[in-house]
């Protein structure tokens, strides 16, 4: 891909974020967090980020990295395999952001969690790239995830009776599929889903005290 194709990916992503912001270097700069000469590097000099900054840059810009500096088709951050450490980054959401994963407008991420996932986590997700995590804070399922844990998700995973999920409703919460198929709250109530809601399995739960 060329330097005018990422130029001109970021200058319309910046247009969308920032329609108010006429200037193009400051609507870059505030939307990459880096200093004005390395925008006027991008727009005049056909100066690309080092491939170190690219995962960084990207993720706050709302977008793929692999669609903001190559040529893959658009999408939204996605989880990124490290083959030199053998352990996936995945994008972390504010609980906030979790039903914009359904949208198609960009979605900033200010953070990601690296962890190793275990090959029986992998072998239920027909594509380990749409994994997120949030921590659960306001929504936690007690005594089973705590305030403080960090879940993760992913919306390819197969729906496993016994497991938890996240419950995309009016408001977001954690319930927990019973053996025959029914939904439960933490207070034990059945939750019936209504036509606009989904659950996304929760493929693993990690406490406040792992190494991240």
């Amino acid at each position: 891909m060329s330097q005018h194709d990422f130029r001109t990916k970021a200058l319309a992503i910046a247009e969308q974020r920032l329609p108010d912001l006429i200037n193009k270097e400051d609507s870059l700069v505030e939307i990459s967090g880096e200093k004005k000469t390395t925008i006027k590097n991008w727009l005049y000099s056909d100066k690309r980020p080092p491939r170190g900054k690219r995962l960084t840059i990207a993720d706050r810009f709302g977008v793929d990295v692999s669609y903001l500096f190559d040529n893959a088709p658009y999408s939204l951050p996605l989880t990124k395999f490290d083959e030199s450490l053998n352990c996936y980054f995945v994008p972390e959401l504010k609980l906030s952001q979790i039903t914009c994963l359904s949208e198609t407008a960009p979605l900033p991420i200010s953070a990601r969690v690296t962890i190793s996932l275990p090959t029986f986590i992998l072998d239920n997700m027909q594509s380990v790239e749409q994994t997120y995590c949030v921590v659960s804070s306001g929504i936690d399922y007690e005594p089973f995830i705590t305030a403080t844990d960090t879940i993760f998700f992913n919306t390819t995973a197969k729906r496993i009776k016994g497991n938890f999920y996240i419950l995309v409703s009016s408001d977001t919460s954690i319930v927990r599929m019973e053996s025959d198929g029914t939904l439960k709250c933490n207070q034990g109530k059945s939750v019936s889903l209504a036509s606009n809601d989904k659950i996304i399995p929760i493929v693993i739960t990690l406490s406040s005290g792992f190494a991240r």
